[in-house]
């Protein structure tokens, strides 16, 4: 016998998935459409490692350059490494929302070219890249 959990969906969904169904003619029970929904995603996530991060929805748009959630920054300053991180939609910094470029000239003490001088490393990056390098690959 086959047990089975209760997964909270919102309710607005659900329902656009019932008109969904209904609208495109086919008359699954909507409680399977989301069990094949899931099977989908199991059996395509493991080669598609974007499925398996967090969405990119949330993240820091600096200029013309989107910074994912959970992406690290980091710089270089007299032989030491300061950190900051996207946390959702901010860039962070010793706990608190910072500015790329104020990042730079906190960590130097003088103003400074954030392009020049912040590394980025998103979420799926294996090495560190200078975010200038970023911003000419858009």
């Amino acid at each position: 016998m086959k047990t089975q959990i209760s997964i909270p969906v919102d309710t607005e969904q659900f329902l656009g998935l019932v008109d969904f169904l209904r609208s495109n003619g086919d008359a699954r029970d909507p409680v399977m459409a989301i069990a094949d929904a899931i099977d989908y995603w199991m059996d395509n996530a493991s080669w598609k490692p974007e499925l398996l991060s967090q969405s990119v929805s949330r993240g820091y748009q600096w200029k013309n350059l989107f910074l994912p959630d959970r992406t690290e920054i980091r710089m270089q300053y007299k032989g030491a490494y300061s950190y900051a991180s996207v946390e959702s939609d901010e860039l962070v910094y010793n706990g608190k929302p910072i500015s790329p470029s104020t990042l730079a000239n906190t960590v130097a003490g003088s103003s400074r070219n954030a392009w020049r001088d912040l590394w980025v490393k998103r979420p799926g990056d294996a090495d560190w890249c200078l975010a200038d390098e970023l911003r000419a690959q858009k």
